[in-house]
């Protein structure tokens, strides 16, 4: 068959010769008041005053000796897919890909698409023992990983209607029996993930849906209904949209996202958080980006400003930022760094989420049956690694922000037998002296708990 290449791949050269990030890029980013409004928010939502009082087995007020304070997790999401764990099929790569993964997140996106999870009709991929499938890791073998390295899980996605990625071809085209194998499957994962897993993508990309695709009547409404019925109270349930709906936001409350989220909620729907997608998969907006024409932080902003009229939290949860043209990476890393410290200054934003972290690993072409190749995600160079996990820029800045700039530590003497300090909201490792010994304990500190913590000392 003779296969034809898309213009895409066409005009990727002359784009890299061209593609410049532009003053008016830098000057919206370096505003005075944008960069207020970050450095605030970030103090003023992702920071608290915290007391740690010492104590002896009785509760009488202890003295004790210096104490360092380090904090060792964040109670922010900072994560990526983990759609590559165990799946280079080299242990050597598998193991650079776990590390570089783990010094960054403390939470993964685990696949729960479809078609790869039941290829065939009541036989589930649960188990690590189910056979390989590239990017479709089992949920078992991903649950390893999470123990391994002490990460939060997030299950993607119970119902999408992307016939490609979620609708497996078995399914038979019948609005009455998709609903009840739809609610079986919801039923299913539910009873073995639900107390593991506690975010879920309930529903994916609805206000793009394929209209050449046959769902069930409300299929959204109901998946909500049935995750309700089938999992945990305590779980958090995401309605999540595509990248357009930072470019719908200029409609305000009468887009089609923001519509559909009060709609769902008028009808009881248990959404607690709102999903928002981040990738850049063409050529005209990466040069509108660089341009200062898109993907402002006015229009970033706004849209989060929109969504905050609901007072649910906020994930950022799938980031794909393009490094095509010839400075690509320099200017993936620049604008990975304003994303970032603008979606972590947001009061309702709670996790961000990197999509592919190495290049060459995305969602791969293919081919129509026409013979018309669709480009894989791939060509975007959406990694935070190359191929061979050698480090690009855009790593080392997440690097600094998540375990330097973000992160704190103390080192100090008590006063009135406690030590008292700013920082960021998570979790810290206590060491200090007393008579002698040392000890190491470990204090909380998220943003919805208390601001003071009592270490009890033998």
């Amino acid at each position: 068959m003779k296969h034809i290449v898309t213009a895409a791949f066409l005009t990727l050269s002359a784009l890299q010769a061209s593609a410049q990030l532009s003053d008016e890029y830098k000057n919206q980013w370096n505003d005075p008041a944008i960069q207020q409004r970050i450095a605030d928010g970030i103090r003023e939502n992702r920071m608290g005053a915290f007391t740690i009082q010492f104590t002896d087995k009785e509760g009488n007020p202890i003295s004790t000796g210096e104490v360092s304070v380090t904090q060792t997790r964040h109670d922010f999401y900072f994560g990526a897919n983990g759609f590559m764990v165990k799946g280079f099929r080299n242990p050597k790569e598998d193991a650079l890909y776990e590390v570089h993964f783990a010094k960054l997140f403390n939470f993964v996106t685990i696949p729960f698409y479809w078609p790869e999870l039941e290829p065939e009709p009541g036989k589930l991929r649960f188990g690590k023992d189910s056979p390989y499938s590239y990017r479709r890791p089992a949920p078992d073998v991903v649950m390893e990983f999470v123990r391994k390295y002490n990460l939060t899980p997030k299950g993607h996605t119970l119902v999408w209607d992307n016939p490609r990625w979620s609708l497996p071809t078995w399914l038979p085209k019948d609005e009455k029996i998709m609903e009840q194998k739809i609610s079986k499957r919801i039923q299913e994962i539910g009873e073995r993930y639900g107390h593991d897993i506690q975010i879920w993508d309930v529903v994916n990309e609805v206000t793009d849906r394929h209209p050449d695709v046959l769902m069930p009547k409300d299929f959204a409404l109901k998946a909500f209904k049935e995750s309700e019925r089938h999992f945990p109270n305590s779980n958090v349930f995401t309605l999540n949209f595509t990248t357009g709906i930072w470019g719908r936001s200029n409609k305000r409350e009468y887009n089609a996202d923001y519509l559909l989220t009060e709609n769902l909620l008028l009808r009881n729907a248990k959404i607690n958080a709102i999903g928002m997608q981040f990738h850049n998969f063409s050529e005209p907006e990466y040069e509108q980006i660089l341009k200062g024409k898109a993907m402002t932080p006015s229009t970033l902003f706004h849209t989060l400003d929109l969504y905050a009229d609901f007072n649910l939290p906020i994930h950022i949860t799938e980031i794909t930022v393009s490094a095509l043209s010839e400075k690509g990476p320099e200017y993936q890393a620049i604008m990975t760094e304003n994303y970032y410290k603008l979606w972590f200054s947001h009061p309702k934003v709670e996790g961000i989420i990197w999509w592919n972290l190495v290049d060459g690993t995305a969602a791969p072409a293919r081919i129509k049956p026409d013979g018309t190749i669709v480009p894989g995600e791939d060509k975007w160079k959406g990694g935070l690694l190359n191929r061979d996990f050698t480090k690009k820029p855009a790593y080392d800045v997440l690097d600094r922000l998540i375990n330097q700039e973000w992160r704190t530590n103390v080192t100090t003497s008590p006063k009135n037998n406690a030590v008292s300090y700013k920082g960021f909201y998570g979790t810290y490792k206590v060491v200090t002296q007393r008579n002698g010994k040392k000890y190491e304990k470990e204090v909380q500190f998220p943003k919805s708990g208390a601001r003071t913590q009592v270490v009890v000392l033998d």
